[in-house]
């Protein structure tokens, strides 16, 4: 019998805890370790380990959510581009701008995903959905996969995604002005704002969202209608190519299309369509001077998340505007795959 890629994320026979905003902790199989804040110490720690996966669990001091919905939490994926039996999927230089998220963030669960973590978090949690699990085991690139994870992750989690070449600018109990606090159950920021200015590399949206930072509470359904844009997409993309997914050797731009920010925008303004019927246009989202809520997800304008760029009038002077919380440098580990 065919399974229906329009099935929930969540299994039907879980409790009614995610649609509480409850996250259920993860609790990965294997060795936790306490971190040092001292980054000089978390590499050496890494390196030296060569665990499969990493979690920081903060002291019981505060567990009051800071961010009213979105669970204290943080979630960083490290997957191998080829992975190989005896080599650490953790590369511990790609973690040198984590500490600032520790830093700055001191009451939050971190947990730090690799090749077996993400596995193992498909099969425990998409039983149901052998879909997901096709998809996501038969991924092609690495970043496609990465992708795919931290949407799965936050719908079942929630807390805050972040890729490693990313730094820490405020702490996140920072990031919702006060009085939206309690109606605010995701964040997304701009990446790209063309307004009156060309085209931007292969960006194919006038308005673009970013998803190298991301917050959520659990459940919430941008994530299901992304995961479905998802299976949706690659199936597309395997036909295309005539050949199965996990033999495709896609062009940067069908990341993009298919997994990656410009698939995550065409959801999320679907979504912000759904909360707020009277934008009609991306560019109705454009020229935006500060944090906007529409329904239940506040959307940040440029310098948010999207600081240090050439375009979108994003601050690039040197200097840290102060509505910037966090800032992506463009490493682009997934690339050349």
């Amino acid at each position: 019998m065919a399974v229906s890629s329009e099935l929930p994320l969540v299994n039907p026979a879980s409790p009614a805890q995610y649609a509480r905003g409850y996250a259920r902790r993860y609790r990965r199989t294997g060795i936790a370790a306490f971190v040092f804040l001292s980054v000089a110490a978390l590499l050496f720690f890494l390196h030296r380990s060569g665990l499969e996966s990493w979690r920081f669990r903060p002291s019981a001091e505060s567990l009051k959510p800071a961010v009213a919905h979105i669970p204290e939490t943080i979630w960083q994926i490290m997957l191998p581009k080829k992975p190989t039996p005896d080599q650490p999927t953790i590369e511990a230089g790609r973690l040198e701008n984590t500490a600032s998220w520790l830093a700055l963030n001191p009451n939050y669960f971190y947990t730090l995903v690799d090749q077996k973590g993400g596995d193992d978090f498909i099969h425990q949690h998409f039983s149901h959905r052998p879909d997901i699990i096709e998809t996501y085991t038969n991924m092609p690139n690495v970043g496609m996969k990465s992708d795919m994870l931290r949407y799965l992750l936050l719908s079942i989690e929630g807390g805050v995604y972040t890729d490693t070449d990313t730094i820490a600018l405020q702490p996140i109990e920072k990031w919702i002005p006060s009085h939206i606090r309690n109606r605010t159950r995701a964040i997304v920021g701009i990446e790209y704002d063309r307004r009156e200015g060309p085209a931007w590399a292969d960006i194919p949206h006038v308005l673009q969202f970013c998803q190298w930072t991301i917050a959520a509470a659990p459940g919430h359904p941008v994530f299901d209608k992304m995961v479905n844009r998802i299976i949706n997409s690659t199936k597309l993309l395997a036909e295309e190519h005539k050949v199965p997914l996990n033999q495709v050797k896609p062009e940067s731009i069908e990341v993009m299309n298919s997994t990656g920010p410009a698939a995550w925008t065409d959801v999320v303004f679907e979504q912000l369509q759904e909360l707020e019927p009277w934008i009609k246009e991306l560019t109705d989202l454009s020229y935006m001077k500060e944090p906007t809520l529409y329904g239940d997800m506040l959307v940040l304008p440029i310098d948010g998340f999207g600081m240090g760029q050439p375009h979108s009038d994003s601050t690039n002077d040197g200097s840290i505007p102060p509505d910037a919380l966090a800032r992506h440098l463009f490493k682009g580990t997934w690339r050349g795959n």
